[in-house]
């Protein structure tokens, strides 16, 4: 009898062992999925307070892949014509250009990086006006380039979008690292700084228009 009930005490102990592990188990997905949400609305706090300044109509949207090879990059965003999402519309992270709408389907929509090297966008600096094209560098950051001689950019200085098809004016595109400049060339250009970290993507935002 004694042997049956150590054994009966063994089995019971192993059931409790069990049941204990689920319940870590569920414990550490519900912290994973509060952790998840909470890190979700600091994003959409983010932006919301940058939207009080700009007035940008946005749409949220979940990045729910990243794909692309070596010298292409796009993410995938779950919104589309459903939700308004029309190609060519500004994509952004606490008020930082992401990208723009490329392909659009009923409920998704696929987002060119500004990082790609295809990527282009009419820039405008902020402090000194200068007028450029800023375009993508895969793991270089963005080159401002286009910029006439007569311009002034400096280093440090903010460049922002100048408005152009679908993409508002005013969006922070990156920071100044360096000007290159030549007395010989017709055109200047510049090294820009990303302002959002591209790997690090959950929820990004559409501008689909301004508030009116």
């Amino acid at each position: 009898k004694e042997g049956f009930d150590t054994f009966f005490k063994a089995t019971e102990l192993a059931k409790q062992n069990k049941q204990q592990s689920q319940e870590i188990t569920e414990l550490k997905v519900q912290l994973s999925t509060l952790k998840e949400i909470a890190n979700e609305n600091q994003q959409l706090r983010d932006q919301l307070k940058f939207n009080e300044q700009m007035q940008f109509e946005i749409t949220a949207a979940r990045v729910v892949s990243a794909e692309g090879t070596s010298l292409r990059k796009f993410i995938t965003i779950d919104r589309g014509k459903s939700s308004g999402i029309s190609q060519g519309m500004a994509v952004i992270s606490a008020g930082v250009l992401v990208g723009t709408i490329d392909q659009v389907e009923d409920y998704s929509a696929k987002v060119f990086l500004a990082t790609d090297p295809e990527f282009r966008i009419r820039g405008l600096g902020q402090d000194g006006r200068a007028q450029g094209i800023v375009s993508g560098q895969l793991g270089q950051g963005y080159l401002f380039d286009k910029i006439t001689q007569t311009e002034t950019i400096t280093s440090g200085e903010s460049v922002i979008t100048s408005g152009s098809g679908l993409v508002p004016k005013g969006i922070l595109v990156g920071q100044v690292e360096s000007v290159q400049k030549s007395d010989n060339a017709v055109f200047q250009s510049a090294q820009l700084r990303p302002l959002v970290d591209f790997d690090k993507l959950d929820v990004v935002f559409v501008v689909t228009g301004f508030k009116k």
